[in-house]
Parts: C-alpha cells; sequence; structure tokens
C-alpha cells in the first residue's frame, strides 16, 4: 500500500495554500467544456481548504501553449463555468499580473480562493527549472497536489515545488491512489482487465504487470488489428503500416495466454461508409475495424459477468457513432450487471463514453487520471507520488 501524507488530518489556518489540480479538460472547438469529470472531483479539497480560513491558490495547465503566453490556452475564458460548478467565487491573476501576485494575495482576506493563469505559459514548468519554482515557492507556505491526472510528471509545478515547501496529498489524489492499489491487491481468480488505445507498446508493461493478478486480459479498440495480424487471423497484405504494434503484439502473446482478441468485428471502408459485420478472416486491407460485433461481444460479457474484479481501460469502438457504439453499450450495461466487488475505469475516452451512457454511478472507482492511471496499473514509479509519501 501507498501512504501519502494527507491534508484531511492537518489544519491549514491562515497558510497560503497552493493547489495544484488537473483541469487540463476536454474542449469543444467552440470552447465548451465537455467533461467536467475533474473540476466536480476537485470541489473536495478545494472547500476542506476554504472551511479552514486559508488562502487557496489554485495552479493547473491546459493544452500546450509551449512556454508562452497564447490566449487560445488561457483560463480566462472558463473561470465564470469553473466558478459556477464548484460554487466558489475566484480571484484570476492574469498572466501578465503574476509578477505582482504576493501584493495580490495580501489584498485578500483568509478563505478566498484565487487561481493563477496557465502553469504552462512559464517554460519553467515543463523544464522544472529552479527559478520557476523560487516563484511558486515565494507566495505559498504549503504545497498540496490534488491534480493526480499529471502526478506522473516530473514539473515544477508536481515534483520540484514539493522538495521546497511542506507538501501533501489532496482528497482526490488520496482516493485515486487507494482505490487502484486496493483493486491491484485484491486477490482474485476471476478477475478481468479489457484494455484498448492504439499503441501496443505502451501497454506491454501494463499487461505484464496486469497478468500477475488477473485471469484474463481482453483486447479492445486500435489494438485488435494488429493482435490479429500477429496471432495469423488476420491475412494482410500490407502490414508495413502496423509492423512495429504486430511485432509488439507477437511479444505479449508469447508472454500472455490469457489475452482474449475479439474475432467478430463491425467494419467499414471509411467512418461514414456502411458498417458491415465481418468475421476476422473475412477482413480486408481496406476495411477498418470500428466496434466489436455482437458474437464476440456475448463472450465478452460472459468473462465480465463471471468476474469479481474489473479494471477498464479503452472503449470497444467509436462510441460518438450510432453504428459503432454497440460494443460500448453492451460493456458498460454488461459492467453494471456484474456482481463483481470491484468496478475500476480510467483514461480519457473510457470515462467519456461512461458519462456519454450516464453509468458512472455503477462503477466503484472512476480515475481522472489517463497517464497517471496507467502507470500505477504498470506498477511504474512516479515522483510525483514518491514526494509525497509518509517519511
Amino acid at each position: 500500500m501507498i501512504n501519502i501524507k494527507s491534508i484531511v488530518s492537518q489544519n491549514f489556518k491562515n497558510k497560503n495554500c497552493l493547489l495544484r489540480l488537473d483541469l487540463n479538460i476536454p474542449l469543444s472547438e467552440k470552447g465548451e467544456i465537455l467533461d467536467d469529470t475533474r473540476i466536480i472531483e476537485s470541489i473536495p479539497s478545494i472547500d476542506f481548504l476554504l472551511d479552514q480560513s486559508a488562502k487557496v491558490i489554485i495552479i493547473s495547465h491546459i493544452g500546450r501553449p509551449l512556454g508562452k503566453f497564447n490566449e487560445k490556452f488561457s483560463f480566462i475564458k472558463l473561470i465564470k463555468i469553473i466558478e459556477e460548478k464548484i460554487k466558489r467565487r475566484i480571484i484570476f491573476i492574469r498572466y501578465e499580473d503574476q509578477k505582482n501576485i504576493k501584493k495580490i494575495i495580501n489584498n485578500y482576506p483568509y478563505g478566498t480562493l484565487f487561481m493563477l493563469d496557465n502553469l504552462r505559459f512559464n517554460p519553467g514548468e515543463e523544464q522544472s527549472n529552479k527559478d520557476f519554482i523560487n516563484f511558486l515557492s515565494s507566495f505559498s507556505d504549503i504545497y498540496i497536489n490534488d491534480g493526480f491526472g499529471t502526478i506522473h510528471r516530473n514539473h515544477a509545478s508536481i515534483t520540484g515545488i514539493s522538495k521546497q515547501i511542506p507538501s501533501y496529498g489532496g482528497i482526490l489524489v488520496e482516493k485515486e491512489i487507494t482505490n487502484i492499489i486496493e483493486c491491484l491487491n485484491y486477490n482474485s481468480d476471476k478477475s478481468i482487465a479489457i484494455l484498448g488505445g492504439s499503441k501496443i507498446k505502451d501497454k506491454i508493461p501494463i499487461i505484464e504487470n496486469l497478468s500477475k493478478s488477473f485471469k484474463d486480459i481482453i483486447i479492445t479498440g486500435g489494438m485488435i488489428r494488429p493482435f490479429l495480424i500477429a496471432s495469423k487471423k488476420i491475412i494482410q497484405k500490407d502490414e508495413s503500416i502496423y509492423k512495429e504494434e504486430i511485432e509488439f503484439a507477437k511479444i505479449l502473446l508469447k508472454l500472455n495466454n490469457k489475452i482474449y482478441i475479439p474475432e467478430h468485428l463491425i467494419c467499414s471502408k471509411s467512418i461514414k461508409s456502411e458498417a458491415v459485420f465481418l468475421h476476422s478472416t473475412q477482413i480486408t486491407d481496406e476495411d477498418n475495424i470500428y466496434d466489436i460485433a455482437p458474437n464476440s461481444m456475448n463472450e465478452i460479457t460472459k468473462k465480465v459477468l463471471n468476474s469479481d474484479k474489473i479494471i477498464w481501460n479503452g472503449p470497444p469502438g467509436i462510441y460518438e457513432y450510432e453504428k459503432f457504439q454497440n460494443g460500448t453499450k453492451i460493456l458498460i450495461q454488461s459492467i453494471i450487471n456484474s456482481d463483481s466487488k470491484i468496478k475500476l475505469a480510467g483514461g480519457g475516452s473510457t470515462v467519456a463514453a461512461i458519462n456519454y451512457f450516464k453509468a458512472s454511478d455503477f462503477f466503484t472507482h472512476i480515475s481522472t487520471g489517463g497517464g497517471a492511471f496507467l502507470s500505477l496499473l504498470e506498477g511504474k514509479y512516479m515522483e510525483g507520488i514518491e514526494v509525497l509519501k509518509n517519511e
């Protein structure tokens, strides 16, 4: 078990608390928030600190502004929406005003909530530059990391600052670590891991680690085709486009005989073309796999219903299109119907799918992290967690 220094037993009255959140939230082309999960999950730590009469300074990033100011990536457009979600007033400190940040903070009483503009406008953030770390600590007494989705990064606001001032894990970070580690440690001979995505290379250490404690591993999404080619269940004339992924799939198939690869699939020449049900042996180079067909989903459902520990990362298909969403709907319904004691899900597209089908109440834990979630599943060393551990 990983034990971090928790804020829950601490008193932060009359302290300036630097609160690192992960507000790198998905936005539409019009700048509308597509998923507010990370905002909502930040509320307990914000409320806890403000109710103790601390000054709370939120810091986060959004997008990739490459170390310079870019209005497109400014939080100023989202402040009012964030205020509505957390039901708190925020004193927003613009990028050009951060040189006066101590004066601004001192002008307000304890119990006030502040927010800095995008951390990544500063090149020192991703470089973990000492000067930027000193800047962050210059107006802070306490550092609290509650941005689980970024905790695997070695950045100034994650690992750098935590070595300079007293540091703690927030309520969300503690909840994430506890639930994920408990899931991995829960002994079960009826466990199932459902893994998707397109980069098999990224999944090798995860599958290796999960193989120690999971009976079945099911492949979904973009990884299906390379696995089927590697197992010679698809005859691909031109393998060059998938060459690296096929090689990684072969490695995993040799390492693990628990991997289930769906063979009945929903395919189309393009996302807008007619959908057809094909067996893997019928799939040609021109056919794109967009979902898992009912025959294979029936087999997956049986495995899910017979499990008592489930981890899910990666939807079966492109659920945003009605003709390619059946696999995801069936998978979610089978997880809902399962009597499994642990139902854990994570990853951006997975969480979005769960919210799309309004199924979040049926999971024991839904992780707000993508890379961080996968890193914990992998058993990977993460300095962002190490610096928060109890001595």
